[in-house]
């Protein structure tokens, strides 16, 4: 919320790609001015998710939002890739379907996301394994199951050797608390990217909490190179 005054903030990151759920539909389309391909997503104006583009990559083509909200992008530049942007929310009605039940229920109704060799799916997952017991089938485990049956890993857990679960950095302090810290947000990538994994900085509390109940996720990935 309020992405207006974190502006500057993505600038300092130098980011070539950004997901920024809960932004307003106002705020994604100003960055327009610092030289971002840029596309919104909702049906609330004061809060969606934005999806911001740095040139020499821009953004060729949006599909149809999935569920609420999970987004095919196509990226074009020096490599080319289908970005699958994340703001999973929830569904008045049906916890089943609320939450990490939006990404599953989309990924496993759209395979042929999965047909391109390069796909990086990432955003605000609101999930972690450790609330896998609340769920039968279509739990955070289950995500990760499934994208890893098309190669596709997490960054996190790959850079700094963490399993599902055991997340030593939270991404999310809920109700801005310190002791109430949960690792919520995910870059899943090409696990032929692996080698390719750079960086992987998640923000700290002490900066980031009078921002945010969210601080930054950040994977920087060889992708000039990558096949």
């Amino acid at each position: 919320m309020a992405f207006s005054r974190k502006r500057r903030f993505i600038s300092e990151f130098g980011a070539d790609v950004a997901i920024v759920p809960e932004c307003s539909k106002e705020s994604a389309y100003a960055h327009v001015e610092d030289g971002f391909s840029c596309r919104w997503i909702g049906n609330n104006p004061k809060k969606g998710l934005g999806v911001l583009v740095a040139e020499p990559w821009h953004i060729a083509r949006t599909g149809k939002p999935r569920n609420r909200w999970v987004v095919p992008i196509w990226i074009d530049g020096p490599t080319k890739f289908l970005l699958i942007a994340v703001w999973t929310m929830h569904v008045p009605g049906s916890g089943a379907k609320s939450y990490i039940g939006q990404a599953h229920e989309a990924l496993t109704s759209n395979a042929q996301w999965m047909r391109n060799n390069r796909v990086i799916v990432a955003g605000d997952f609101n999930s972690n394994k450790i609330w896998d017991d609340e769920r039968t089938t279509s739990g955070h485990s289950a995500v990760v199951k499934l994208l890893e049956g098309h190669g596709i890993i997490s960054a996190y857990h790959e850079y700094f050797s963490e399993r599902q679960g055991e997340e030593t950095r939270p991404t999310h302090y809920f109700w801005h608390r310190k002791s109430r810290g949960y690792h919520i947000d995910y870059v899943f990538l090409p696990s032929r990217w692996a080698q390719r994994i750079k960086i992987v900085e998640v923000g700290e509390y002490r900066r980031w909490t009078k921002l945010s109940d969210h601080v930054p996720l950040v994977v920087e990935v060889d992708l000039n190179r990558a096949r």
